[in-house]
């Protein structure tokens, strides 16, 4: 089974190719890296200038790629839901598609801008196998409202979603979270 990343709008290849290390060594399953044609016109709002995450997760979900367990989308443009003006990603709780946009985690300096990334794609990635959001602040579940959240966090789980997701993970996954400090 693989986690398959892909991508859609401009984002540069380094950003993916250690986007996809970073999930490999935080979830310990091989990533494939795929391109799949995102037919998101419908999910625009041009009153707000932005995609509702909901329309894009939905045809996300319809994708079929071989041995998938989970994919998650890298987004260059601006997302949003119901409610909120703006959403750094958005994921089925316990199902196996996840969104995360970069729009609102660049930086110039290159470093903070990919430490950004990768701990929205392992939240989301948590939610997809069954975590909710955490109180720890320092945990990468806790929720974000502003990008001053997300700098705050870290981008590994506290000891107690640690612990829930060694038991959602198989036991080879299992094993390579229990090795990290």
């Amino acid at each position: 089974m693989f986690i398959y990343l892909v991508s859609f709008g401009e984002i540069e290849s380094r950003l993916i190719l250690a986007t996809a290390k970073n999930i490999k060594e935080t979830f310990g399953f091989d990533v494939r890296i795929s391109s799949v044609p995102i037919p998101i016109r419908k999910a625009y709002n041009p009153e707000r200038g932005q995609y509702k995450a909901g329309e894009v997760l939905k045809y996300l979900t319809e994708i079929r790629l071989p041995n998938l367990l989970k994919l998650i989308a890298l987004l260059s443009f601006d997302i949003y839901e119901d409610d909120l003006n703006f959403v750094f990603g958005f994921s089925q709780l316990e199902g196996r598609v996840a969104l995360v946009s970069l729009f609102r985690l660049r930086s110039h300096d290159e470093l903070l801008f990919f430490e950004r990334t990768f701990k929205e794609v392992n939240h989301e990635l948590g939610h997809t196998f069954g975590l909710d959001h955490c109180k720890n602040k320092k945990c990468v579940m806790s929720f974000s409202l502003s990008i001053w959240d997300v700098d705050a966090k870290g981008k590994e789980f506290c000891q107690n979603c640690k612990e829930a997701l060694l038991k959602i993970l198989p036991c080879s996954q299992a094993l390579k979270i229990k090795r990290k400090p």
